[in-house]
């Protein structure tokens, strides 16, 4: 989940391939540099700017009943703070995953990013829920893994809760990244497949590929998984099943 993305690839020709006549064959390697800097940057820039724009959205359509600033900024700093984790869990399984199995770095790049912010974001929600539930039941449904639930009977916010809330979020997306390599793991071999039989109905140039697999796929993908995951990380009453998964999804909506 990009915010959840690995460093992002480098392009270049494999040597082994430069003495045939055969276009040159392009693989990735995860090199950091001035470029992956930005493009970590830009990740970073597009989803606090979905955030916002759900925020102003909300708004406009909630009024007075939309989240105050201060309990909107809780909520997603979860978000990117779960971000940064998983980015550096992403940043070694892409190189492990391209070391161990065919393929190169741009197509574990791109299927770790795909694989995150689509079943990875069902897995989040479905490990929030069953964590939440059970952590609340054992403290007597005082309120303190209550998602989104910052705030005491007097109004006051408390830090205990958020922290609360934080861990067993990053639990969820430990638990999630666990969930994604025993798929990886798994069907190593199909997945592969798969990743190099969609990127390679683009060109193969390194300078396509670069934008494709490092702009294009992030940015949209974590514009996408942000806006789902605050729905079910905000408060809902008290209870993470009244949260709808596609709740204020402009494109799904009915």
């Amino acid at each position: 989940s990009s915010s959840r993305a690995p460093p992002p690839p480098s392009v270049r020709a494999h040597p082994r391939t430069r003495k045939h006549l055969q276009p040159v064959a392009m693989t990735c390697s995860l090199l950091p540099g001035l470029f992956g800097i930005f493009v970590q940057g830009l990740l970073f820039a597009v989803s606090v700017g979905v955030l916002l724009c759900k925020k102003k959205r909300e708004e406009r359509l909630l009024r007075l009943e939309a989240r105050n600033w201060p309990t909107f900024l809780l909520d997603s700093s979860k978000q990117l703070f779960g971000a940064a984790w998983v980015h550096v869990v992403n940043m070694v399984l892409a190189s492990m995953l391209g070391d161990q199995f065919e393929g190169d770095g741009c197509d574990w790049y791109w299927l770790n990013i795909m694989v995150d912010t689509t079943v990875g974001v069902g897995i989040e929600y479905v490990l929030l829920w069953l964590l939440t539930e059970a952590l609340e039941s054992a403290t007597m449904h005082q309120g303190v893994f209550s998602t989104g639930e910052y705030k005491d009977d007097a109004g006051r916010i408390l830090l205990s809760r958020y922290f609360a809330q934080l861990g067993v979020w990053l639990l969820c997306v430990t638990f999630m990244k666990v969930a994604v390599v025993i798929l990886f793991l798994a069907f190593h071999a199909e997945f592969q497949a798969f990743a190099h039989g969609f990127l390679a109905m683009f060109p193969t140039d390194a300078q396509t590929q670069l934008v494709l697999v490092m702009l294009i796929t992030p940015c949209c993908m974590n514009a996408f998984q942000f806006w789902l995951t605050d729905n079910f990380l905000k408060h809902s009453n008290g209870k993470l099943h009244d949260h709808s998964l596609f709740e204020e999804v402009p494109e799904l909506q009915q």
